[in-house]
């Protein structure tokens, strides 16, 4: 039996106040007795007040209990609550006490209004997660590939009594350069794996997922529910960081001196005294924050130039970084004529490819059959004709990854594709020849891997394309005239070389984490509640 500071025996444990601290010890087993105990005749400490807690053997209920005692908290402890208690805590509130114990024996607890707490066994217990995020399964593409085609004749040509089929062809394509990433997003089936596995299934638990409601309900212990709820929070900040995308799509038609490409070596400040980062981003080279990037045959530093010997490799991914979209498009004006062929604006979620097309498609004729059809001596040929669309226009595809820090690791690509119409002339023999409309395609496009700081700009340039031109011009009814005629006409040829810019701005969006911050509520359903409640983590 223990005494309290004023000499009073308190069944099972003894209680000591001295202010502003209060001391709570049992120095032994507690001892049950059957007469009542004596009331502590004490001031009682603030809440938040401190004490130290020694317990050796003690029963959980009891200490629970006592906990409450001479404070503004009222324990209501779980008849399920059983086993012992053994620790030493120095200078300790109610609440770290009750963290203790929680994270000590898997005693769980919750503080409702009114300074009411609730304590719970370390049992299986039921608790409802709600999570924001579209149902369904997502999957995407990006695919850049270099291909040559071969057409094979096949022998399975038919006949019949009444009708004879030519043999068949098919156009094989042989890829020599492809680029491939995939992307399969099923969100909450990965919620699904992974709370299962940090569960499991034995003891009565169990994970079930409404992705139509976004709600998520977990029975396991305490302790398991914590994890659950960690994890739970984590990929919802994930997943619920955004990001805005703004790119610009711009057409350089390069003056003389420019006709290697865009100099960017003379790109020295952006505005503000600030200067540019330059880098190589082609394809499995990343550029750092810093700018410094190497790869197996060169290094660039930020600062220097990097177009005497990059052009051969590095130029097509050339990229740097920067903040502003003027300071950058003065700079490409003082190397030819710019036209901004698309300015595009979009956001999306962290890890999701935003994709943005503009343009139209057009059918054009892939393939020619034919099918005879014989009826006594007169036979009737008739051509099927095998159309596919093709894709005129601007296309940019984005997948942003989003780190803690907020810089952004971007897979970019964009593609300018112009589609036009040849007419061809395909002689099928007897059957006479056919004029038929096939496309010729022309296209710009590039597919990099590039890490970007928050609010900064990266240039992916030097696609380029050149052009020709003849120009004949003369006199009016002299220029025709036999011998003489090419006194009064003329030709020029004029040729232009044309360069494709991207530049691409990502900006975070409440990347301070604020789709689901640390200490927001999770609500949850404890054993022996009627309606759910509130959990909230305790300071």
């Amino acid at each position: 039996m223990l005494a309290s500071a004023e000499g009073r025996a308190v069944s099972g444990m003894s209680v000591s106040l001295s202010m502003p601290a209060r001391h709570l010890t049992a120095a032994e087993p507690v001892q049950s007795s059957r007469t009542a105990a004596a009331p502590v005749s004490a001031a009682s400490p603030d809440a938040g007040g401190r004490f130290d807690l020694v317990v050796n053997n003690a029963p959980a209920s009891q200490v629970f209990l006592q906990l409450g005692a001479g404070t503004s908290y009222n324990m209501l402890v779980s008849p399920e609550v059983s086993g012992t208690i053994s620790l030493s805590l120095k200078s300790t509130t109610v609440p770290e006490a009750l963290e203790a114990l929680r994270e000590l024996f898997g005693y769980d607890f919750r503080i409702a209004s009114g300074n009411r707490v609730f304590v719970y066994p370390n049992a299986v217990q039921t608790r409802l997660f709600r999570i924001n995020y579209l149902p369904g399964r997502r999957q995407g593409t990006s695919d850049l590939r270099v291909s040559s085609s071969s057409i094979t004749t096949g022998t399975s040509g038919s006949s019949t009594a009444n009708s004879t089929t030519s043999p068949s062809t098919s156009t094989t394509a042989v890829d020599t350069s492809q680029v491939r990433m995939t992307s399969d997003a099923d969100f909450w089936r990965e919620v699904q794996v992974s709370l299962t596995t940090m569960v499991g299934t034995q003891g009565g638990r169990s994970v079930v997922l409404n992705p139509a409601a976004g709600v998520v309900v977990v029975r396991a212990t305490p302790a398991e529910q914590r994890q659950v709820e960690s994890y739970l929070k984590a990929i919802q900040l994930n997943v619920s960081r955004q990001v805005m995308l703004e790119a610009k799509i711009i057409e350089v038609q390069l003056q003389r001196d420019s006709s290697a490409g865009v100099n960017w070596s003379l790109f020295r400040n952006v505005g503000s005294g600030k200067t540019a980062t330059i880098g190589n981003v082609g394809p499995g080279v990343t550029l750092n924050n810093s700018g410094a990037i190497s790869n197996s045959s060169a290094t660039i530093n930020p600062g220097a130039s990097i177009v005497t010997g990059a052009l051969g490799q590095g130029f097509y991914g050339l990229a740097f970084q920067s903040g502003t979209f003027a300071a950058l498009l003065s700079f490409l004006q003082t190397q030819g004529d710019v036209q901004v062929l698309s300015s595009p604006r979009i956001a999306t979620l962290n890890n999701q490819k935003a994709v943005l097309k503009v343009g139209n498609d057009e059918l054009f004729v892939t393939g020619v059959s034919t099918s005879t059809t014989s009826s006594g001596n007169s036979s009737v040929t008739t051509p099927t004709l095998t159309l596919q669309p093709f894709f005129s226009g601007i296309s940019l595809d984005v997948t942003p990854q989003i780190d803690e820090e907020g810089n952004v690791t971007l897979h970019v690509h964009p593609a300018i594709s112009v589609v036009s119409e040849k007419d061809k002339s395909i002689d099928l023999g007897e059957m006479g020849s056919y004029q038929l409309p096939l496309a010729s395609s022309s296209i710009n496009e590039t597919d990099s891997i590039v890490r970007v700081k928050n609010g900064h700009i990266v240039a992916i340039g030097g696609l380029m394309r050149h052009e020709s031109s003849a120009d004949r011009s003369g006199l009016p009814g002299f220029s025709e005239l036999p011998g003489v005629g090419g006194l009064f006409r003329q030709k020029s040829t004029s040729t232009s070389k044309r360069e494709l810019v991207i530049l691409i701005k990502p900006t975070v969006i409440g990347e301070d984490g604020s789709g689901w911050s640390s200490d927001e509520p999770v609500t949850s359903m404890l054993p022996g509640s009627q309606q759910p409640a509130q959990v909230s983590p305790e300071n």
